[in-house]
């Protein structure tokens, strides 16, 4: 199609569909669960990290964060909180990604609890769990479904201890050559190690969890003199309770595959001389970070992490200590710059499906206000529309987002669209199989050409000025109505495109 052809969008046309309003039910409501305090001059507390998700984006919007303590705690949103709790338990109606923070080693949740949090999860809602050494964090953890096999919580699990040669500590002597325990609180982090071939990143790329802003990656977090450790299940045929029947733990993959397995998100290095209290050690290497990319089977995504001291303020700003942490000065470090976005990337990466779908749409409406698509973004005619102005326009919008999302929360936008517009998971999973072995035939072309759709679809709805009468539901429907034709447009230029190749393949052989 000729440039000539293309007609660029009147601006104002965008600005009446007014898309900072659009779809505020859909806000990221992120659930902060804890039995330690969000607020306490111990620096056993977690306001530095809610501050962090609070001033943070979850696809383009700030998260609704709410505190819950299952004990007393004023400076919580919620006192007293159970999972089950009809008012405000643990519902995927109510939040989308949940975080436990739990100290406690005694029984603390009860069988319905249990329940509330295994149905957020088939659900889709995204879980993080930890504790720290021994069975720190045990009471609350250690029969969650997923969570209980992907941390070590028990005894039985052999759990490391607080101060034996078994114990696991990161701690760095810090400024001196002497070990003490207050190390744990200086400037100087640990370094992980990360995974550079997990199935959530792909090959030479970091986990999402551990993505930079600019293509780097997240490799230093607080350190600890013990921690707890995380764990990668061997058997992925076991299955747990919910309701009173029996649910499989680590289900297939959608549309037919392997069952999916959790992974290691990165390693730490266990090492370290004695100090009172604490044993001299070998060194060691130990999980730090684990992740369960759930969603690849339509259930929630799960992370668990060795120790809570990678999030509370006694590592963070070194309350409660003698050290200033990573904020010397009250001024964050490189390493607390990138651990922020760690914590950050942790709320974006949990998020359910259906809210990803549902944030994409004021995501598009802004992205359509801003340069550079503001200014550069031309549209086909509808009656002018092709596969290859569906991939010209998902290429602007593409490169127009990556300047404010990171590659994984575009790689799942896709991945999302490509779902949609296939209304089938079968085929869906068989064109990532494919994995583009046959040049344009990827999973990845058709969710930039269904990205490209939609935003088309948008600005469509702008010029006939009908947003403003429709619903969320009749908007939603356009939309996702506009990936689907677009698959469908996308499907038939490749199949012309490889009919012309074996036609020429043959002519070839018979040469």
């Amino acid at each position: 199609m000729d440039i000539a052809e293309l007609i660029r969008i009147d601006r104002g046309l965008i600005e009446r569909l007014e898309p900072q309003r659009l779809f505020l039910t859909c806000q990221p409501h992120v659930l902060v669960v804890t039995d330690m305090a969000f607020s306490s001059p111990t620096g056993f507390a977690l306001a530095q990290f809610v501050d962090t998700l609070l001033a943070g984006e979850v696809y383009g919007r700030t998260p609704k964060v709410t505190k819950a303590n299952t004990g007393s705690d004023t400076s919580a949103d919620i006192e007293n909180f159970r999972f089950d709790d009809a008012t405000h338990g643990l519902d995927i109606d109510r939040y989308d990604v949940c975080f436990i923070f739990a100290i406690g080693s005694a029984s603390a949740v009860t069988a319905a609890e249990l329940d509330a949090m295994a149905a957020f999860m088939q659900a889709g809602g995204g879980l993080f769990a930890t504790g720290d050494h021994a069975t720190l964090g045990a009471g609350i953890c250690r029969d969650i479904p997923r969570v209980r096999s992907m941390r070590k919580w028990t005894v039985a699990q052999n759990v490391p201890s607080a101060g034996g040669e078994d114990r696991l500590s990161t701690n760095l002597p810090g400024a001196d050559a002497t070990y003490v325990f207050e190390d744990q609180s200086d400037t100087y982090p640990q370094r992980v190690y990360l995974n550079w071939r997990t199935g959530a990143g792909g090959v030479a790329e970091p986990h999402p969890l551990m993505q930079a802003t600019g293509g780097g990656a997240i490799d230093h977090i607080p350190d600890h003199p013990h921690e707890g450790e995380c764990l990668i299940p061997t058997d992925l045929t076991t299955s747990f309770s919910l309701g009173g029947a029996d649910v499989d733990e680590w289900p297939e993959e959608t549309g037919g595959g392997p069952r999916v397995a959790p992974e290691i998100v990165a390693k730490s290095m266990s090492h370290g001389d004695a100090f009172p209290g604490k044993a001299a050690l070998v060194p060691r290497e130990f999980i730090a970070i684990a992740a369960y990319d759930g969603q690849l089977a339509d259930v929630g995504r799960v992370v668990t992490d060795a120790t809570w001291h990678h999030f509370v303020d006694i590592n963070i700003d070194g309350t409660g200590s003698t050290r200033e942490g990573l904020m010397p000065g009250g001024v964050d470090t490189p390493e607390m710059v990138l651990l922020r976005e760690h914590w950050v990337n942790l709320a974006n990466w949990l998020m359910p499906k259906r809210q990803r779908r549902c944030l994409l749409v004021p995501m598009l409406g802004l992205e359509l206000l801003r340069f550079p698509l503001r200014e550069e973004l031309a549209l086909p005619p509808v009656p002018l529309r092709e596969a290859d102005a569906d991939m010209a326009l998902g290429r602007q919008v593409e490169r127009a987002l990556s300047s404010r999302l990171k590659p994984f929360q575009i790689a799942d936008l896709k991945e999302d669209l490509v779902a949609l517009g296939m209304a089938d998971a079968n085929r869906a999973q068989r064109l990532r199989a494919l994995n583009g072995r046959f040049g344009e035939l990827s999973a990845a072309d058709m969710g930039v050409a269904a990205l490209g759709s939609q935003a088309a679809a948008m600005v469509d709805m702008a010029m006939e000025q009908s947003m403003g009468a429709m619903d969320e539901a009749e908007i939603m429907d356009k939309l996702d109505a506009a990936a689907q034709q677009s698959v469908g447009r996308r499907a038939q230029a490749l199949r012309k495109r490889l009919q012309d190749g074996m036609e020429l393949l043959l002519e070839l052989e018979q040469r």
